[in-house]
């Protein structure tokens, strides 16, 4: 093994080391464009999890281009959701193995069906998919890579070491749904059905905020707070942010 090899992996078991550190959102984001870009360069990294059968996914964005954000994503998926999907079904015939795909159309995705983020994906030139498989929370993780140049260059031995980091990172800072415990149950039913952590996604929601900016707020991901606010909306039996605030009548101060 020559010098430069040996700096290599130290290198590499460095940013593995950083990932221990990661327990909030802009942990993960800063350590994702930070270290792991060093040795695994790529422009955009969306990782996409959920149901991908019925196309019902969550996602976070990881990109330092300007005004590729995760919000953008969830407000209008279009046909990307079809894209993981389908890059999620060839991750599970290819064995469940990583692959890449070299010079990527992604001015043809865009043409398609053209939303804020696929126009940002012009000019990705290839892409790289590495899955997780969840045999028992059923909510198997794909995590796709998009690069400028037109092959992607990774090692084997590099991917397979530091992947199994950025995923575990991923939830531990809560981007999957987390169980009802029985304590969180008991406040629920003490604060009119609403968890202490809903009343407030709600009052943020009461004064405009996005999701992004609420998990701002809140320390947690844009995708943590969508899923309130699914719960949110099944709770008081609405459909949308606006007949949520209509109905929303809280029984504490924020």
């Amino acid at each position: 093994m020559n010098n430069t090899t040996s700096q290599n992996w130290e290198q590499v078991f460095k940013v593995i080391q950083k990932s221990f550190s990661v327990q909030k959102h802009v942990d993960f984001f800063n350590w994702l464009q930070g270290s792991v870009n060093e040795v695994l360069p790529h422009d955009i990294l969306v990782a996409a999890w959920g149901d991908f059968a019925a196309g019902d996914l969550n996602f976070d964005v990881s990109s330092n281009i300007d005004d590729i954000r995760t919000q953008k994503l969830i407000d209008a998926p279009g046909v990307f959701a079809y894209l993981m999907s389908n890059l999620h079904q060839r991750w599970l015939d290819n064995g469940e193995r990583w692959f890449r795909i070299n010079f990527f159309d992604a001015a043809g995705i865009n043409a398609q069906s053209p939303t804020p983020f696929t126009r940002k994906l012009v000019g990705m030139n290839s892409l790289l998919v590495y899955g997780v498989r969840d045999t028992r929370g059923k909510n198997d993780c794909i995590y796709v890579f998009f690069d400028k140049a037109r092959e992607f260059q990774v090692q084997h031995s590099v991917l397979g070491l530091l992947m199994p980091h950025v995923d575990s990172a991923l939830r531990r800072v809560e981007y999957m749904e987390t169980p009802v415990t029985e304590e969180e149950v008991i406040e629920e039913l003490n604060l009119g059905g609403l968890s202490e952590r809903e009343h407030e996604i709600l009052h943020w929601v009461k004064t405009g905020k996005t999701n992004f900016e609420i998990g701002m707020i809140l320390t947690i991901s844009p995708n943590t707070v969508k899923n309130h606010l699914k719960r949110i909306f099944q709770k008081l039996d609405v459909s949308c942010r606006a007949q949520a605030v209509a109905k929303y009548a809280p029984q504490r101060l924020i």
